[in-house]
């Protein structure tokens, strides 16, 4: 951790402050560097700690597994917050979700240190392990602290921002939209920094519906109530078809993540698959009904899957048709009428 007392001393001004970070960052240093590599990152004004894990088979094969403690620039007056940053499980966890509480088993105080959080990391992965199928199980772990800061730099994967404005009482307001496959986060640029104003788990997406130049959102809320979210952008079409197929990632079939390692991918043979994807275009050109459109959906992706597990740059273009495929008007209607 080259130069931690200089990026210490930028961020953090208070002595009390400066002596723990020091005495963290030292423990931090105790840590097995195989087991728990420690980099410092500067999110002015506030501390990255990121700890790179080794990579596990069950979770995402031969990848590092990524944490980021995030200390805000008051800590240790105000709690840390710990994010996953790699892409691990499908619905992901790397929605920029605090999991603090869930590593820790309840709420922090000033006594627990960082080193007590991160050995507690393998065990909270143990538990991810043993759940990874069960999609309830993974969306209810973590928080959002909405009304607060949420830093836009803190190195999800997998997730889009996009730019756009949210209408409210006629009236038009700046938004950043964060998606991913299981959340999507409504936030608002207020005194140079992003704040959350609200969230809706991606599960609870009933409806999506294009109207005149608006795209209006129709949120299933646990308590049984329905609030429609509307949204307008210069980009309405990408707007539209990245949230559709976010969407789409909650119900359209997918590889097992045991399934996701070249080992298991070496046994597809792709010229069946891309023979049966000719199939599935050739059937939805005569018959476009949910059916053909789910089996050509499918195919498109497992097609990406494959190529981008062997780094092949042809996933692109199944890329571009599944968007091509999700633009259309007439795909868009059987998609809003089978999401009632």
């Amino acid at each position: 951790m080259d130069n931690a007392e200089g990026i210490i001393t930028e961020i953090f001004k208070n002595e009390i402050q400066v002596k723990r970070i020091k005495k963290e960052i030292q423990s931090l240093a105790q840590l097995k560097n195989e087991d728990f590599k420690i980099t410092l990152k500067t999110l002015s004004p506030n501390l990255q700690i990121i700890v790179e894990m080794p990579p596990i088979h069950q979770l995402n094969s031969k990848k590092p597994i990524i944490f980021a403690l995030y200390l805000d620039s008051r800590f240790p007056f105000v709690f840390p917050k710990v994010h996953i940053l790699s892409q691990v499980t499908k619905p992901t966890l790397s929605d920029g979700r605090d999991y603090l509480e869930n590593i820790i088993s309840g709420p922090w105080s000033p006594s627990i240190l960082l080193y007590e959080i991160v050995k507690m990391f393998p065990p909270f992965l143990e538990a991810i392990i043993n759940n990874r199928n069960n999609k309830d199980y993974l969306l209810q772990l973590g928080k959002y602290q909405e009304n607060s800061e949420f830093d836009l730099n803190i190195g999800l994967e997998n997730v889009e921002y996009l730019q756009c404005k949210q209408i409210i009482n006629g009236k038009q307001f700046p938004r950043t939209i964060l998606i991913s496959d299981s959340h999507l986060l409504n936030l608002e640029y207020q005194n140079k920094e992003s704040i959350l104003l609200n969230y809706y788990s991606i599960a609870n997406l009933q409806k999506i519906e294009r109207v005149q130049k608006n795209l209006l959102l129709n949120w299933q809320m646990n308590d049984g109530s329905l609030i429609v979210q509307t949204l307008t952008s210069a980009n309405l079409d990408q707007l539209q078809n990245t949230i559709t197929s976010y969407k789409l990632g909650q119900n359209v079939k997918k590889f097992n993540q045991d399934d996701v390692t070249l080992q298991k991918f070496e046994t597809i043979q792709i010229n069946d698959l891309l023979q049966q994807m000719s199939l599935n275009e050739i059937e939805l050109s005569k018959n476009l009904n949910k059916n053909s459109l789910n089996n050509l959906m499918s195919s498109y992706q497992q097609a990406i899957e494959y190529y981008s597990a062997f780094s092949d740059e042809d996933y692109k273009q199944y890329v571009t048709r599944l968007q091509t495929l999700l633009g259309r008007e007439d795909v868009q209607t059987i998609l809003a009428s089978s999401a009632k």
